[in-house]
Protein backbone atom coordinates (compact mmCIF):
# COMPACT_ATOMS: atom_id res chain seq x y z
CA UNK A 1 0.00 0.00 0.00
CA UNK A 2 1.52 3.20 -0.72
CA UNK A 3 1.08 5.66 2.81
CA UNK A 4 2.87 8.28 1.31
CA UNK A 5 1.56 11.90 1.12
CA UNK A 6 0.57 13.69 -2.27
CA UNK A 7 3.73 16.20 -2.13
CA UNK A 8 5.94 13.37 -2.15
CA UNK A 9 5.04 13.18 -5.85
CA UNK A 10 4.44 16.80 -7.11
CA UNK A 11 8.26 18.18 -5.85
CA UNK A 12 10.54 19.42 -8.41
CA UNK A 13 14.07 18.35 -8.47
CA UNK A 14 15.02 22.40 -9.20
CA UNK A 15 18.92 21.96 -9.11
CA UNK A 16 18.56 19.98 -12.00
CA UNK A 17 17.18 22.01 -14.32
CA UNK A 18 19.91 24.40 -14.94
CA UNK A 19 22.23 21.70 -16.17
CA UNK A 20 20.01 20.40 -19.22
CA UNK A 21 20.60 22.55 -22.49
CA UNK A 22 18.21 24.62 -24.52
CA UNK A 23 16.97 22.22 -27.03
CA UNK A 24 14.84 19.91 -28.80
CA UNK A 25 15.79 17.14 -26.34
CA UNK A 26 14.33 13.91 -25.89
CA UNK A 27 14.16 12.71 -22.10
CA UNK A 28 12.93 9.67 -20.11
CA UNK A 29 11.96 10.65 -16.81
CA UNK A 30 12.74 7.46 -14.61
CA UNK A 31 10.05 7.17 -11.51
CA UNK A 32 8.62 10.38 -13.22
CA UNK A 33 6.03 11.03 -10.57
CA UNK A 34 3.15 13.09 -11.68
CA UNK A 35 5.58 15.01 -14.58
CA UNK A 36 6.49 18.30 -12.89
CA UNK A 37 9.95 17.94 -14.06
CA UNK A 38 9.13 17.21 -17.51
CA UNK A 39 6.17 19.69 -17.60
CA UNK A 40 8.99 22.59 -16.71
CA UNK A 41 11.14 20.49 -19.09
CA UNK A 42 8.71 21.06 -22.00
CA UNK A 43 7.81 24.51 -20.70
CA UNK A 44 10.98 26.34 -21.20
CA UNK A 45 11.58 24.57 -24.15
CA UNK A 46 14.78 22.37 -22.98
CA UNK A 47 12.66 19.16 -24.17
CA UNK A 48 10.91 17.98 -27.73
CA UNK A 49 9.48 14.90 -26.16
CA UNK A 50 9.73 13.57 -22.56
CA UNK A 51 8.70 9.99 -21.93
CA UNK A 52 8.69 8.27 -18.10
CA UNK A 53 8.54 5.36 -15.78
CA UNK A 54 6.29 5.15 -12.83
CA UNK A 55 5.41 2.55 -10.56
CA UNK A 56 1.86 4.25 -9.36
CA UNK A 57 -0.98 4.18 -11.39
CA UNK A 58 -2.75 7.76 -10.28
CA UNK A 59 0.97 9.43 -10.54
CA UNK A 60 1.40 7.87 -13.94
CA UNK A 61 -2.03 9.12 -14.99
CA UNK A 62 -1.62 12.93 -14.09
CA UNK A 63 2.22 12.28 -15.96
CA UNK A 64 0.68 11.04 -18.78
CA UNK A 65 -1.22 14.25 -20.00
CA UNK A 66 2.17 15.68 -20.96
CA UNK A 67 4.67 13.22 -21.60
CA UNK A 68 4.92 11.36 -25.06
CA UNK A 69 4.06 7.78 -23.03
CA UNK A 70 4.46 6.62 -19.43
CA UNK A 71 5.27 3.47 -19.15
CA UNK A 72 3.53 2.04 -15.59
CA UNK A 73 5.53 -0.39 -13.46
CA UNK A 74 8.69 -1.54 -12.40
CA UNK A 75 11.40 -0.25 -14.36
CA UNK A 76 13.54 -3.63 -13.49
CA UNK A 77 10.76 -6.14 -14.87
CA UNK A 78 9.08 -3.89 -17.63
CA UNK A 79 9.91 -4.44 -21.17
CA UNK A 80 11.46 -1.30 -22.33
CA UNK A 81 14.06 -1.43 -24.86
CA UNK A 82 15.77 1.64 -26.45
CA UNK A 83 19.16 2.26 -28.55
CA UNK A 84 20.89 5.42 -28.37
CA UNK A 85 17.47 7.52 -28.58
CA UNK A 86 17.86 9.91 -25.65
CA UNK A 87 19.78 13.34 -24.85
CA UNK A 88 18.88 13.14 -21.18
CA UNK A 89 17.48 10.36 -18.52
CA UNK A 90 16.85 11.44 -15.25
CA UNK A 91 16.71 9.45 -12.65
CA UNK A 92 15.50 11.32 -9.37
CA UNK A 93 15.28 9.24 -6.41
CA UNK A 94 14.74 5.51 -8.51
CA UNK A 95 17.69 4.17 -8.14
CA UNK A 96 17.77 3.18 -4.17
CA UNK A 97 14.57 1.50 -4.83
CA UNK A 98 15.89 -0.82 -7.29
CA UNK A 99 16.97 -4.58 -6.69
CA UNK A 100 20.27 -3.70 -9.43
CA UNK A 101 20.85 -0.32 -9.98
CA UNK A 102 24.32 -1.14 -11.46
CA UNK A 103 22.64 -3.38 -14.19
CA UNK A 104 20.23 -0.24 -14.70
CA UNK A 105 23.02 1.93 -15.33
CA UNK A 106 24.18 -0.27 -17.59
CA UNK A 107 20.87 -0.24 -19.60
CA UNK A 108 20.80 3.59 -19.22
CA UNK A 109 24.40 3.86 -20.99
CA UNK A 110 22.99 2.06 -23.95
CA UNK A 111 19.25 3.97 -24.29
CA UNK A 112 21.67 7.42 -24.55
CA UNK A 113 22.99 9.11 -27.80
CA UNK A 114 26.41 9.63 -27.93
CA UNK A 115 27.08 12.77 -25.97
CA UNK A 116 23.77 12.03 -23.68
CA UNK A 117 24.17 12.48 -19.94
CA UNK A 118 22.19 10.70 -17.10
CA UNK A 119 21.59 12.67 -14.25
CA UNK A 120 21.29 10.76 -10.96
CA UNK A 121 19.84 12.04 -7.64
CA UNK A 122 19.47 9.66 -4.56
CA UNK A 123 19.48 9.54 -0.73
CA UNK A 124 22.99 10.63 1.14
CA UNK A 125 23.36 7.79 3.44
CA UNK A 126 26.35 9.87 5.42
CA UNK A 127 23.82 12.02 6.44
CA UNK A 128 24.94 13.10 9.71
CA UNK A 129 21.28 12.13 11.51
CA UNK A 130 21.79 8.63 9.93
CA UNK A 131 25.33 8.46 11.76
CA UNK A 132 24.70 9.95 14.99
CA UNK A 133 21.36 7.80 15.43
CA UNK A 134 23.62 4.55 14.43
CA UNK A 135 26.88 5.40 15.88
CA UNK A 136 25.23 6.93 19.37
CA UNK A 137 21.65 5.14 19.77
CA UNK A 138 21.88 2.08 17.71
CA UNK A 139 19.24 2.86 15.66
CA UNK A 140 18.84 2.16 12.10
CA UNK A 141 14.85 2.54 11.54
CA UNK A 142 13.21 3.05 8.49
CA UNK A 143 10.13 5.22 8.18
CA UNK A 144 7.98 5.93 5.85
CA UNK A 145 9.29 8.63 3.58
CA UNK A 146 13.10 10.21 3.63
CA UNK A 147 16.80 8.82 3.76
CA UNK A 148 15.21 5.91 5.58
CA UNK A 149 12.36 5.19 3.39
CA UNK A 150 11.35 1.13 4.10
CA UNK A 151 11.16 1.00 0.41
CA UNK A 152 14.80 1.64 0.05
CA UNK A 153 16.86 -1.33 -1.52
CA UNK A 154 20.21 0.29 -1.69
CA UNK A 155 22.25 2.97 0.01
CA UNK A 156 24.72 5.46 -0.92
CA UNK A 157 26.92 7.39 -0.53
CA UNK A 158 28.64 10.29 -2.45
CA UNK A 159 31.76 8.27 -3.55
CA UNK A 160 29.54 5.17 -3.91
CA UNK A 161 27.37 6.83 -6.78
CA UNK A 162 30.26 8.02 -8.30
CA UNK A 163 31.60 4.56 -8.77
CA UNK A 164 28.46 3.16 -9.62
CA UNK A 165 28.14 5.54 -12.68
CA UNK A 166 32.04 5.40 -13.52
CA UNK A 167 31.52 1.24 -13.97
CA UNK A 168 28.81 1.91 -15.84
CA UNK A 169 31.07 3.69 -18.68
CA UNK A 170 30.05 6.75 -17.60
CA UNK A 171 32.17 10.07 -17.56
CA UNK A 172 31.47 12.09 -14.27
CA UNK A 173 31.39 15.79 -15.15
CA UNK A 174 29.55 17.02 -12.20
CA UNK A 175 29.02 16.03 -8.53
CA UNK A 176 26.49 18.12 -6.09
CA UNK A 177 25.06 17.44 -2.43
CA UNK A 178 21.90 18.92 -1.78
CA UNK A 179 21.79 21.16 1.35
CA UNK A 180 18.49 22.57 2.50
CA UNK A 181 17.13 24.37 5.22
CA UNK A 182 18.68 28.11 6.25
CA UNK A 183 20.40 26.97 8.95
CA UNK A 184 22.42 24.11 7.44
CA UNK A 185 22.74 26.77 4.42
CA UNK A 186 24.75 28.77 6.01
CA UNK A 187 26.63 26.67 8.36
CA UNK A 188 28.05 25.08 4.99
CA UNK A 189 28.62 27.83 3.34
CA UNK A 190 30.87 29.67 6.31
CA UNK A 191 32.74 26.04 6.36
CA UNK A 192 33.57 26.44 2.40
CA UNK A 193 31.72 23.07 1.68
CA UNK A 194 33.38 21.09 3.97
CA UNK A 195 30.91 19.16 6.00
CA UNK A 196 28.66 19.35 2.82
CA UNK A 197 28.97 15.25 2.75
CA UNK A 198 27.04 15.32 6.18
CA UNK A 199 24.37 18.14 5.92
CA UNK A 200 22.91 17.08 2.73
CA UNK A 201 20.03 14.94 2.34
CA UNK A 202 20.97 13.50 -1.24
CA UNK A 203 23.71 13.37 -3.87
CA UNK A 204 23.09 14.31 -7.36
CA UNK A 205 25.62 13.35 -10.02
CA UNK A 206 25.84 13.86 -13.49
CA UNK A 207 27.56 11.55 -16.51
CA UNK A 208 28.24 12.00 -19.87
CA UNK A 209 28.28 8.83 -22.66
CA UNK A 210 31.44 9.37 -24.80
CA UNK A 211 30.91 10.53 -27.87
CA UNK A 212 31.47 8.49 -30.72
CA UNK A 213 35.33 8.31 -32.30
Amino acid sequence: MDTKSPDYYNCLKWWMLPLIKDGPNIVMDLGCATGRLGASLLEVGKAREVYGVEFFDAAAAEASRVYKKVYVGDVETLDIDFEGIFDYVICGDILEHLRDPYTMSSRIYRWLKPNGAVFVCLPNVRNYHLLRDLVFRGKWEYTSAGIMDRTHLRFFTKSSLRKMLEDAKFNVYHEQMIVEGKKKTLFNRFTFGLFDEFLAAQSFCCGRKPALV
